[in-house]
């Protein structure tokens, strides 16, 4: 077990390190949960076990209901190669969240390690100087977070309202008919969508279909931020230990030296 250096003002309770570890994670939960791909863990139950796996249906249902009639629409009716290159775009962020969206859930053990590793990190410091630089790298990782978020929800939806406000006009038989565009192409074969409320039914569901493939994305990229912001706040305490040892006695120095090595260890095995 690590032993820490002797703190200044120890910090005992035990709730005071749940709530600084909910801190740098909250955000994360927030995105994480309504997908279906928070990890779980000892304490879920069978019937949130259950939940989770309907949600993760429905995620992929909803991803599918989008990039299969695209793809049918690429490969069985769209013959104009400039209009599929100018369409590919928007597709393929939706068929990279669904394989992004498998590698969450793919690898739910080993983000339920890391999560479990910080939390172990935040009750073995605990020293208030070590514990307001971790701080400011979870502030620091939070704000990435949020940026990742606003950022590709923001983008992503804008081009779908824009779209859907673009009529397109389109030939069905020898009547022309003016529709919304979606935001991405729809296989007309499979599904009239060149009136309503057929359109309205289809567009409505490209837009939670997009939310979803964003909140995959928004949760892969700010679990990286989270987690590399986290390493870093454990080499600032590591920082602060090797400049303290210039001012220690002899005596001290060597178990100090020990300390903060198997300290550097545990964040070297961090994963």
């Amino acid at each position: 077990m690590i032993m820490t250096i002797a703190s200044d003002k120890p910090t005992s309770v035990l709730y005071r390190r749940n709530e600084h570890h909910d801190y740098s994670l909250q955000l994360n939960r927030w995105f994480l949960k309504p997908i279906g791909a928070w990890p779980e863990s000892r304490v879920t139950t069978i019937s949130e076990r259950f939940l989770l796996k309907i949600i993760q249906i429905i995620c992929y249902a909803l991803i599918a209901f989008t990039v299969i009639p695209s793809m049918m629409y690429f490969y069985l009716e769209e013959q104009d190669l400039d209009t599929k290159m100018r369409l590919v775009g928007p597709v393929s962020h939706w068929v990279m969240s669904s394989l992004n969206y498998s590698s969450l859930l793919w690898r739910g053990k080993d983000i339920r390690c890391c999560i479990q590793h910080m939390e172990n990190d935040w009750c073995i410091v605990h020293r208030n100087v070590d514990r307001g630089a971790m701080l400011r790298y979870a502030k620091f990782g939070r704000s990435m977070a949020v940026f990742c978020a606003v950022f590709l929800h923001c983008g992503v939806f804008s081009y779908s309202v824009v779209n859907s406000l673009t009529p397109i006009i389109i030939v069905v038989g020898n009547e022309t008919v003016s529709t919304r565009r979606l935001p991405c192409p729809f296989y007309s074969k499979l599904l009239d969508i060149s009136h309503d409320p057929m359109n309205e039914i289809v567009l409505m569901i490209q837009f939670l279909s997009g939310f979803i493939a964003n909140s995959v994305t928004v949760s892969a990229c700010s679990l990286a931020g989270v987690f590399a912001m986290h390493v870093c706040g454990q080499f600032a305490v590591l920082y602060t230990w090797l400049n303290e040892l210039t001012n220690e006695e002899k005596r001290t120095t060597k178990n100090k030296l020990a300390n903060i090595i198997e300290h550097h260890l545990r964040v070297l095995r961090y994963r």
